[in-house]
């Protein structure tokens, strides 16, 4: 593996990074197909929960692109009919004067993303628009001022012993989903994570140098962007691929804005907690356990944010209390904890509870701790899955 740090990838031309290897790309078979529209579907997602392993695939950028697309097409193509239809402001000027410009950002920063993104077109057999487009969630354009839709939350948290443990949820439509992906690049850091599918997205996950990311939508209407700034999905997928510790993570934000509330930890037992902006990064300094979910958390950033153009700060009434159960845990347990109790914490459903971080929207529950397993994460699936009832490990 040619390892690339962060400040070395952004600097590399389009010739330099996309290396040529011998690898060819692979499709395990794996989880679903991310549908629940019909019964071939359920059929599929069914037999694929039973083998319960992630999706995997290797080799060059184009390879694992098309194969993906190849291996998802069907439920890529309905994504793309659901997600994109016929709402998108095409004609609009800014809209495509926005495309644009992300498209050129991607492009100058992770060039591999964009071919990866036109073999998932031809293994889809669909315009590499259309792609672009999903990929640069296309369809939030004109609606960033809604609710956050999802309620996910992260946690990290040492364990007896002093190893630094990272868990949470990821909540969304599963109709959306391909589940876990294993993504084996022939330059850069494997890593497992959960994309909607069609998409080259990273979402919480771990890689094989021992990252673990947790993360949480935040949205902020009227915050003014960075002219930089990037769609944080794909940026989420770059940093996954190219950053093994919690300083190189920064050093990422430092220099990519993007909206998320993010949680990662390392082999060195670091923890990075923020609310990642575009329009800059607001860390918030942790020692060793931290916990985030859907809200901004400090005044101070909620003046700044607001200093920086956001007219409000929508919240998931279940936010702040998942977050306050969070922290309670925190507060009793830090240190002490193993991680059954930590994956029991986030396991346990309670639908009366507001605070139950596993809900009736959670369709992945993760855990992980780099500094006892340093490529070894932690899935519970509980949707569409035979086995559901337990976390399962899978090898980064």
């Amino acid at each position: 593996m040619q390892r690339r740090t962060p400040s070395g990838e952004d600097r590399l031309s389009r010739r330099q990074f996309l290396v040529r290897g011998g690898a060819v790309a692979t499709v395990a078979a794996g989880w679903g197909t991310g549908g629940l529209f019909t019964g071939a579907v359920r059929a599929a997602e069914s037999m694929a929960g039973a083998a319960g392993a992630p999706s995997s695939f290797e080799g060059t950028p184009r390879q694992i692109g098309t194969a993906y697309g190849k291996r998802f097409a069907e439920a890529a193509s309905r994504n793309m009919g659901i997600l994109l239809g016929a709402r998108l402001p095409t004609q609009d000027p800014a809209f495509r004067a926005w495309v644009r410009s992300q498209e050129k950002l991607v492009e100058n920063h992770w060039p591999w993303l964009i071919e990866e993104m036109q073999g998932v077109a031809v293994g889809c057999s669909v315009a590499f628009e259309r792609i672009m487009l999903l990929n640069l969630r296309a369809w939030q354009y004109d609606c960033y001022g809604k609710p956050p839709g999802s309620a996910c939350s992260s946690l990290a948290v040492k364990l007896v012993g002093g190893h630094l443990a990272c868990a949470g949820a990821l909540d969304d439509p599963l109709e959306y989903y391909c589940g876990p992906v294993h993504v084996k690049p022939d330059t850069g850091y494997r890593f497992i994570t959960f994309p909607i599918t069609g998409t080259v997205w990273g979402n919480r996950g771990m890689n094989s140098a021992g990252l673990g990311v947790g993360l949480s939508s935040q949205l902020l209407p009227g915050l003014k962007r960075l002219d930089h700034a990037i769609m944080q999905d794909l940026a989420v997928r770059a940093m996954l691929q190219t950053c093994a510790t919690v300083a190189e993570v920064r050093d990422f934000c430092q220099r990519h804005p993007f909206t998320i509330n993010l949680v990662c930890v390392d082999t060195a037992g670091d923890v990075f907690c923020a609310h990642h902006t575009a329009a800059g990064l607001r860390e918030i300094r942790v020692q060793d356990a931290c916990a985030l979910t859907n809200h901004i958390v400090d005044a101070e950033t909620e003046g700044w944010l607001r200093e920086h153009g956001t007219r409000e700060l929508p919240r998931l009434p279940t936010s702040v209390p998942r977050r306050e159960k969070l922290l309670r845990f925190i507060a009793s347990a830090n240190g002490k904890c193993t991680a059954e109790e930590v994956k029991t914490l986030v396991g346990q459903r309670d639908d009366a509870d507001p605070a139950s971080i596993h809900n009736s929207g959670s369709i992945y529950l993760t855990y992980c701790c780099p500094q006892a397993a340093k490529t070894t994460l932690w899935i519970r699936q509980l949707k569409g899955s035979i086995d559901n009832e337990r976390f399962l490990p899978f090898a980064v």
